[in-house]
């Protein structure tokens, strides 16, 4: 374990914003896998509700973070042909003891130019779920789903 690592999982703040900055980067670029497995909790999932790739359907997709990387993950960094950064843009958290529930509301870029001008391609809210215990935070579970038409993304989740 590096002990970069690990300072990046002492806060709830370090461990989202770690979630977002080990998947960025240029078509070709290679992330920090290890980070991203690092944050998550041994047992962790990861829960996407897009559209299914084998039929269409819109539906909860269950896997891994090691499932995650080995497709989607590996997808953004092989075979995409634009970047692929996130930016946190609302936050909302709630504690209680040990574990914490944060809605985390983001914007995806095709590159860093366009998150300096601001032009998202699509928004996100993702809802996570963390434990805090062996002196760190772990996530144990991200859920995320995109903004559509039929779903925009309520105003409490964006001021």
């Amino acid at each position: 374990m590096k002990k970069e690592y690990l300072e990046k999982v002492q806060t709830i703040d370090g461990i989202i914003t770690a979630t977002y900055e080990a998947m960025g980067g240029e078509p070709g670029d290679a992330r920090d896998w290890d980070l991203y497995r690092f944050l998550y909790h041994p047992n962790g999932q990861m829960i996407r509700y897009e559209n299914d790739f084998v039929d269409g359907e819109l539906r909860p997709q269950f896997m891994s973070p090691d499932d995650f990387i080995s497709s989607i993950g590996k997808w953004i960094e092989t075979i995409r042909k634009t970047g692929f950064y996130e930016r946190e843009i609302h936050r909302i958290t709630k504690v209680f003891g040990n574990t914490a529930h944060v809605w985390s509301t983001c914007e995806s870029f095709h590159s860093k130019s366009d998150m300096k001008e601001n032009k998202p391609y699509v928004r996100n809210v993702h809802t996570v779920q963390l434990a805090y215990y062996k002196e760190r935070w772990w996530v144990l579970s991200m859920y995320w789903s995109r903004e559509t038409d039929e779903f925009p993304i309520p105003k409490e989740f964006l001021e």
